[in-house]
Order: structure tokens, then sequence, then C-alpha cells
């Protein structure tokens, strides 16, 4: 039978040995060592010194720094002698005369004092335990003051929503009065009944005759639909093709790149039904302007048409 006995345990970790375990022997020392070819940039005699506290005394504090608005000329915190405990909030009647620029101004320097307000009276409630509402009451009047801003411009806003209202009711009524005169006027009439149109678009919609002076912006797109849906009527009577066309628009052409080939068209019977033509395949190819990109596309139209006018103009000159 094969006996077995327990180990040393000296032997038992001898035989657990491997070679990657035991230890290397120490090298032999090189006769002829290459210095190192860099040395170090720092200083060997190096001494650390004492911490800097922070105090109020080593911090500075440029005079235009944005936190100096949180103070009152740059004070911790006023006395209650310092205070401007004499002075009242504006009335109502004293705002209405001021302009939006002086209500502006005065909103921003209210909303600042009482910045710095909010800012001692929070210092002196919590910091020193202090029961005083001296900061509290000089808050409230500023508090009141801008209260009654908002309300002056509330009513200002106001009597411009009701003043437009007004206005576009009126604006609807010598509108269709106008197109009432403009087509009921006879042909022999044509460039006296056009020269009228051209001065209702441009004081009514802002739509100057000189198509670079122009600016594009919703009145600019509105007037222009205007104008080229009274073209089409004024001489659909004359045109069956026109007649055709504007009967297709259901009376009012509502698209703005038809509309702006229409109003830049010749005011001539001519003019007026080649531009239908060009309507015609447009629509034919599908190619309509999205109410969301009208400003846009008519502005590039205009910068276009403006681009091809002074191109002309110069080549004639030459």
């Amino acid at each position: 039978m094969l006996s077995l006995k327990r180990g040393l345990h000296s032997t038992a970790q001898a035989c657990a040995r491997t070679k990657y375990t035991k230890p290397k022997p120490k090298p032999r020392s090189r006769p002829n060592v290459r210095p190192p070819t860099q040395t170090t940039h720092h200083s060997k005699n190096l001494s650390v010194t004492a911490p800097i506290p922070p105090a109020a005394s080593n911090i500075v504090t440029p005079d235009d720094h944005p936190l100096w608005q949180f103070f009152s000329d740059k004070k911790y915190l006023r006395k209650f002698d310092e205070l401007d405990n004499d002075s009242r909030a504006w009335t109502i009647p004293e705002l209405r005369r001021k302009s939006f620029d002086d209500l502006h101004s005065l909103w921003y320097t209210c909303l600042r004092e009482r910045n710095v307000l909010a800012r001692e009276n929070h210092l002196l409630k919590n910091d020193m335990g202090s029961n005083q509402d001296s900061y509290e009451a000089v808050a409230e009047k500023i508090r009141t003051t801008m209260w009654r801003i908002r309300h002056v411009l509330s009513e200002r806003d106001w009597a411009f929503q009701r003043a437009g209202q007004e206005l576009g009711s009126q604006k609807e009524l010598f509108l269709k009065e106008f197109e009432h005169d403009f087509l009921e006027a006879p042909a022999a009439e044509d460039e006296e009944s056009f020269e009228k149109l051209a001065r209702l678009q441009h004081s009514v919609f802002g739509i100057s005759e000189y198509i670079d002076e122009n600016t594009v912006d919703r009145a600019f797109v509105d007037g222009m639909k205007y104008v080229a849906t009274l073209k089409l009527k004024k001489f659909a009577g004359r045109q069956q093709e026109i007649q055709s066309l504007l009967e297709e628009s259901e009376q009012s052409i509502s698209d703005a790149g038809e509309a702006f080939v229409l109003f830049t068209a010749e005011n001539t019977e001519i003019a007026v039904k080649e531009a239908c033509d060009v309507v015609r395949e447009l629509r034919g190819k599908n190619n309509s302007v999205s109410r969301y990109d009208e400003l846009d596309t008519v502005a590039d139209y205009v910068k276009q048409l403006a681009a091809t006018q002074v191109d002309k103009t110069s080549t004639t000159v030459a």
C-alpha cells in the first residue's frame, strides 16, 4: 500500500514555485553608463510658502463688475436713514404722459432697486435677525409703481387693438368701394384708373412703383394679391381666357407666385393675357407657393426682378 504523509510547509511552497515566481538575480554593475540626455528644468532649491488666507484685502473687484448692480453705492448694507422713505409711487395719470421708452427705462430702474432692497432685506432678516420693515416698505412702493406701469401699457395695448379693428373694418369698406369704381370705369379711362390703383397700393399697402424700393412683408403680399385680382377682373369682360382663369381661381388670386406674375405684368389687356398663360403653365406643373414660404419666396422674386431691370438699364445705356 502506498503511504502518504503531509509534507512540511516550506516543502509545499517550494513545490508550488515556478520559473515566474522565483526572484530574479540582481544584475551586474556596468562600468560604462551613458549619462542622461535631458536634465530637469525645475530648480532643486524649492521651498513651500505658507498659504494665503482669502480676505477682502487681497481680493480686487473691478468697478464695472455686473454684481455691483445689486449694491447701492457699493455699500454692504445701507442704514435706515439712507433709505428714500419720503418718496411715493408714481400715479397712473403721471405714467400715462410718459412715452414707451420712458416707461421701459423706469421699469428696469425699479427692477434694479428692488433687487438691491431684496438683498439688503435678506441680510437684515437672516444674518442680523432684525424685524425691521423699512426695506420692505420702500420695496412695496416700487412694486406699486411697476404694477401701474403694466396697467398703463395694458391700456395702450387694448387701445391699439381696438384702433386696429376699427381701421380694419374701414379699410375693407374703402377697398370695396374702390373696387366698384375701378371696375365700373370705361375702357377709355384705363390709364387714369390704373394711376389711381398705383396710388392706392402705395397708400394702403405701402407698395412702391419701383420694385427695388419695397420691403416684402405681409402687407406687401396681401396688396400684391389684391392688385392681381383687380387686374383680372378689369380685363375679364374683354378677354374670354382671362375670364375663364378668374372663374377657375374662384374670383380671387390666392397663390403668391401667380399673384407676382400678374402684379408685375403691364396694365394692358395683352400683357395680362400673357400673364394668364404663364399662370396656367405654373398650375400645369403644380408649381405653387406655400403660405408659410410666401415672404421668402416673394423676396427672392423681387431681388431677381430688380437685378434684371438693372441689367436692362445698363445694356440700354451702353
